[in-house]
């Protein structure tokens, strides 16, 4: 079943319950925080970052295809997946960029479509999203009830990543590989600003939860 042919309300949710929003948004901008503060709201949410963490541990699909496409130059001395050097050679080298988007996107949009499904089947008037980073550049927006986007400057995503220790060289890499804050405001029907404290985000995440849901 794709998720644009899902359809809550015929399974006896209330009118706007069981709702499917992406959350989407530059890097260091707050999406995991946002989705966060959802799930504490009693949101269901699954986060794209974690799917591609749980296909890279030993034996998962996406190590297996990763180490039969790259070979054992992206892995540990006790053979786990180094994302560190993965990252490296997907600076480095763009058709390892390539193969790397290849291999995982598919999977990765797999995994949270089946697990949107099940959320709504088995919790029909339970609200889902959907943290996807990539949204728009791996053509994954259609079929949501509502596309949200956690934005900021681009400065502040620059100060966030050299705070978590990323080279101003990776930084700009990663960044150039996303749409700008601009064009993803454009695709977007709502727009929370994260660049001030916790709370300030966490009142703009109860007005997206809507009412009852703060």
């Amino acid at each position: 079943m794709s998720l644009s042919k899902i359809n809550p309300e015929a399974t006896g949710a209330k009118p706007g319950a069981g709702r499917v929003v992406a959350v989407t948004g530059t890097m260091a901008a707050g999406k995991s925080t946002l989705g966060r503060m959802l799930e504490e709201m009693g949101w269901k949410v699954m986060d794209a970052d974690d799917i591609v963490h749980g296909l890279y541990v030993r034996g998962a699909e996406g190590y297996r295809k990763l180490v039969d496409a790259l070979g054992a130059g992206v892995l540990t001395s006790s053979k786990d997946l180094d994302r560190g050097l993965l990252a490296a050679a997907m600076i480095r080298d763009p058709s390892v960029y390539a193969t790397v988007n290849r291999l995982i996107h598919p999977l990765v949009r797999e995994i949270w479509k089946h697990e949107v499904q099940e959320s709504l089947r088995l919790h029909p008037q339970r609200p889902v999203a959907v943290v996807i980073p990539l949204l728009f550049e791996t053509g994954a927006e259609e079929g949501f009830d509502l596309r949200a986007m956690v934005g900021c400057r681009a400065s502040v995503s620059r100060r966030r990543l050299r705070e978590r220790g990323l080279t101003p060289e990776a930084a700009d890499f990663w960044l150039g590989k996303q749409w700008t804050v601009e064009e993803k405001i454009r695709k977007c029907e709502k727009i929370l600003w994260n660049e001030g404290s916790l709370e300030l985000l966490r009142d703009q995440a109860k007005r997206l939860a809507g009412p009852g849901r703060g």
